[in-house]
């Protein structure tokens, strides 16, 4: 039961969480998630170039299996001899995997809260306009008691 004060204004969410709403939409996540993979796989291809020069002879050839390595396909095509390689290869997978999930669970947390935020507008929109229901309805007893005091007198 209200107590006739006025409720104070909804701020709404911190200047921080509506930065991160107008950031995460599938087109800036997408493009995230595309510069990411390239960044590592440049770096591990370049990495790799110059450490297992035996196995990885051209640039392009590194590149392609940083690719693989980064993104978890490991096609297999190209592998590393050395120790040096295959550490940066266990590097890339860890990365690639770890980066996959953190940007699985970035965008399914936005999703659901996203579908939360729709929720309590939904359900606030429906309690206003019961409000606003029951508000006519006490308007409609007040007029009736007023005829009824007016009768009597």
């Amino acid at each position: 039961m209200t107590t006739g004060a006025p409720a104070p204004p909804h701020r709404g969410p911190p200047l921080i969480e509506r930065r991160i709403k107008k950031i995460a939409n599938a087109r800036s996540i997408t493009l995230a998630l595309a510069t990411t993979f390239l960044g590592l796989a440049v770096v591990g291809g370049i990495a790799i170039r110059f450490l297992d020069e035996s196995s990885f002879p051209t640039f392009g050839q590194a590149i392609w299996w940083a690719l693989q390595t980064v993104t978890t396909v490991g096609y297999g095509d190209v592998v590393p001899s050395g120790s040096a390689g295959k550490v940066i290869g266990g590097i890339e997978m860890i990365l690639g995997v770890s980066f996959i999930s953190f940007l699985t669970a970035g965008v399914t947390s936005v999703i659901v809260q996203r579908a939360q935020e729709q929720r309590h507008a939904e359900e606030r929109a429906q309690m206003d306009l019961e409000f606003q229901r029951l508000v006519g309805a006490l308007e409609e007893v007040r007029a009736a008691i007023g005829r009824l005091e007016r009768r009597l007198s």
